[in-house]
């Protein structure tokens, strides 16, 4: 399958600059990680896990890895603005991307209004000063800042992030000399759990390091400074946590450790006085500030991707002309961080924020598995995550193994997260939104590959050892032979038989004919036919379906059925009853044939039709036509996915073929057209219980200017319940 690249599709609403290199990349992540999570949480982690709160910072990082390594593979092959979202929705449907870019946008947005409300605490060294105004200002002027472009935020990000690492370093430097030992005895007091549960607390600090995909359009060689840009910034944080952790668990007072939330100006007022701690708060209110600019270039992205892709509302992805940047989707972040900095107790929200970001992990994992099992032609990443699955399969059981170690309210949370998503995708996403995504490509191309194994079984058995043909009034004689013709078609030749019920006393000696029986004897197939009076004809049948085990029953609908209720719910019944295949004949008698129609407007042939129009051609000497209609704003992708499909059908076939793919919205007068030159057209007649055949189906046959066959097959396989439910999900 071949598609357009959708890392250079450029939408209507607009194209962000490429203005962004690797040092920008690098603070964006780094500067997103380096915040509350090391500022605030140590002291609240030590009071989990005792002095193991080092190793939960390390083991935090390992969990993030993975979905580090997912999220650059994909930001190399869609190198644009949307980050998670995209990459979720492009890999499992709108519907997931849509719970997917609302979590994280939330989530992003707590973290960052969490963070300015953690700064009170540090400017009380400088201050006094009421806490929530303060931060609504700080949160207005930074909001400000990003209206007026990327380029600028950039800028502030990197004298921001490369301040505070050298404060930090110098902090580790200087502190190590003063660790003691014995602070670290015993290592951990409440075992793995606690330590498990102060790895889901600390979590948060590094959620920021995959930011940076979200702003993914605006990077320059986004292929070599994504990756690399997360790997560093993970890595020398996975060095640079537990250093500073490992400093303030062994020179603070573990009583005191455990009760406050500056703990690093606690560690500095053991080694530094009070310069250090005056130093320290001021680093503490600059990184706080860094992390909360990173949170909204990144979250401001997510409604501005979602609305270019038909999820929100389309103001959304309106495009600074100035600044370049998504002032919608800025504007709108930013009045959701002023009513949480105002209103909200932030510290619950966050581990709500960190609940999610645990599941949103782990569907980044599950995107990248849809997309390299999906293989498709334009997903050609530059970096490719190594260890693949295990390293995905791995990041997906721990981020779960940790949100079950943040408490019932966090569980609740995400539970409310994904409500609130599918909810709102429902009522506003899904008649807007393309979808078309990897596992629904993965999905069809798995069954497709059942479905083409099937037709190939069914083409080569060489025909159907016994067909039952039905004649009775009204069926015209020569309607009549037409239906014993279609038998003689489709059974097994040799071995096959043929059993001819007759209810029409004006035909016992006319069908079959001599000439029928003579071509039958030619075949190596036996013919038996038998007449009868019964009034339950429909209990008849069905006994001798079942009794000289009939694999094929053969009908006659007539013309006008209005006119023949009574023969419409004879039949209705026993196609809903029989359990062997149906085939039903429209129109008029079959004459010469040497093009057939097989008729799709949506999923893939049942593979008896193949069958059944493959021993036809072949007896015929004719060739097949694949017909399938597409709704008229599918992607060329689907349309290209049905072609590669026939292709795989063709090869089953022992005669030739040629298809036809089309979008439209008038699906019966586009059929009409496609089919006309055909002798024959075969189509499905669904298992629906109110009609011998959906109303689409009569009208289609009704249009036709050919005889048509509607096949019903009962045992049809279909797939399993989580192959469902996943179809489900994506659509």
């Amino acid at each position: 399958m071949t598609t357009p690249d959708p890392s250079t599709t450029s939408q209507s609403s607009g194209t962000l600059h490429r203005s962004l290199g690797l040092y920008a990349v690098l603070t964006i992540s780094i500067g997103a990680m380096i915040g509350s999570g090391i500022f605030v949480l140590p002291g609240l982690a030590f009071k989990i896990a005792g002095p193991s709160v080092v190793l939960a910072f390390f083991l935090a990082g390992i969990v993030v890895l993975p979905a580090a390594l997912s999220k650059a593979e994909m930001a190399t092959a869609m190198p644009e603005a949307g980050g998670t979202y995209l990459y979720i929705d492009r890999a499992m449907g709108p519907l997931m991307g849509t719970i997917a870019g609302f979590g994280v946008w939330f989530s992003l947005v707590f973290k960052a209004s969490f963070a300015l409300v953690g700064l009170s605490a540090y400017l009380e060294f400088f201050i006094p000063h009421p806490e929530r105004p303060v931060a609504a200002l700080l949160a207005i002027l930074l909001i400000g800042v990003n209206l007026l472009g990327v380029r600028q935020t950039a800028k502030f990000q990197m004298l921001f992030v490369t301040g505070v690492i050298l404060v930090l370093v110098a902090f580790v430097g200087l502190g190590l000399p003063h660790v003691e030992a014995s602070a670290f005895d015993p290592l951990m007091p409440d075992g793995i759990k606690g330590l498990l549960s102060a790895t889901a607390v600390v979590f948060v600090s590094y959620a920021g390091v995959t930011k940076v995909a979200s702003i993914a359009e605006e990077v320059r060689h986004p292929g070599r400074n994504i990756p690399m840009g997360m790997l560093v910034s993970i890595g020398f944080m996975m060095l640079l946590y537990p250093a500073i952790v490992a400093v303030i668990v062994g020179v603070s007072p573990a009583r005191e450790l455990a009760k406050t939330e500056t703990p690093m100006t606690l560690a500095a007022e053991q080694f530094a006085g009070t310069f250090g701690v005056a130093v320290i708060a001021g680093v503490a209110v600059i990184a706080l500030l860094s992390m909360t600019n990173a949170g909204i270039i990144a979250s401001s992205r997510y409604p501005f991707a979602m609305a270019r892709n038909g999820l929100a509302p389309p103001q959304l992805a309106a495009i600074g002309n100035r600044s370049g940047g998504p002032i919608a989707g800025i504007a709108v972040t930013g009045l959701m961080l002023l009513a949480l900095v105002m209103f909200v107790p932030l510290i619950e929200l966050a581990k709500l924020a960190s609940a999610f970001q645990l599941l949103v992990f782990a569907l980044i994992n599950l995107a990248l598995i849809a997309f390299r099992e999906a293989h498709l032609d334009w997903y050609e990443p530059e970096f490719k995550s190594p260890l693949y699955p295990v390293t995905q399969i791995f990041g997906i059981s721990a981020a779960l193994l940790l949100l079950t170690q943040m408490g019932t309210v966090p569980l609740i949370g995400a539970v409310l997260f994904v409500v609130a998503g599918v909810v709102w995708y429902r009522v506003f996403g899904q008649s807007r939104a393309v979808k078309e995504s990897a596992t629904r490509d993965a999905l069809r191309l798995r069954e497709d590959q059942r479905l083409v194994q099937g037709t190939a079984d069914a083409v080569a058995t060489g025909g159907r050892k016994h067909i039952l043909v039905l004649v009775r009034r009204p069926t015209r004689p020569s309607r009549q032979h037409t239906l014993f013709r279609l038998a003689l078609r489709l059974a097994a030749s040799p071995g096959g038989h043929i059993h001819v019920i007759n209810f029409d006393a004006r035909t016992r000696r006319m069908i079959p004919t001599d000439e029928d029986l003579i071509r039958a004897r030619q075949l190596g197939i036996e013919v038996t036919a038998e007449h009868y009076t019964d009034e339950d004809r429909r209990g008849m049948v069905h006994s001798f379906v079942e009794r000289e085990g009939v694999d094929l029953f053969i009908a006659d609908l007539p013309q006008e059925l209005r006119a023949t209720r009574h023969v419409n719910r004879d039949l209705r019944w026993l196609r809903e009853h029989l359990t062997c295949d149906s085939v039903f004949l429209r129109n008029r008698e079959v004459d010469q044939i040497d093009r057939i129609a097989i008729l799709g407007t949506g999923g893939p042939y049942d593979p008896v039709k193949i069958e059944m129009a493959d021993h036809i051609a072949r007896h015929e000497h004719a060739e097949l036509r694949f017909v399938h209609l597409t709704p008229p704003d599918a992607p060329p992708a689907q349309a290209e996915s049905i072609h590669r499909y026939h292709s795989h059908l063709g090869e089953t076939l022992t005669v030739p073929w040629d298809d036809r793919v089309q979008p439209t919205q008038d699906l019966v007068e586009t059929l009409t057209g496609l089919s006309r030159g055909a002798n024959l057209v075969i189509l499905g007649a669904p298992t629906h219980r109110f009609h011998v055949v959906t109303d689409l189906a009569d009208k289609i046959a009704e249009s036709v200017d050919c005889p048509a066959l509607l096949v019903h097959t009962p045992t049809l396989e279909k797939p399993g319940i989580v192959t469902r439910s996943v179809q489900w999900i994506i659509e």
